[in-house]
């Protein structure tokens, strides 16, 4: 099975591409098997992020700042 830091790098590629939060959900994580929830957004100071909960125990945290998708 593919780990959540894969599933990080992947998303993080196509974000980078120019791929948006919305379609990288629809995509590739809303039927993953990793996925464990909808996305949930968070302030993480002043900046928001979406975090998805993963069947790992972890989150996959993106934030749209850095167009990054990290675990945590």
């Amino acid at each position: 099975m593919e780990r959540a830091e894969d599933l990080a790098r992947v998303c993080t590629d196509a974000v980078r591409r120019g791929e948006d939060f919305p379609t990288v959900w629809h995509a590739l994580l809303k039927n993953h098997p990793l996925i464990d929830g909808l996305p949930q957004q968070r302030m993480e100071g002043k900046r928001s992020v979406l975090e998805i909960r993963l069947i790992t125990g972890e989150w996959l945290v993106f934030d749209g700042d850095a167009k990054r998708f990290s675990v945590g």
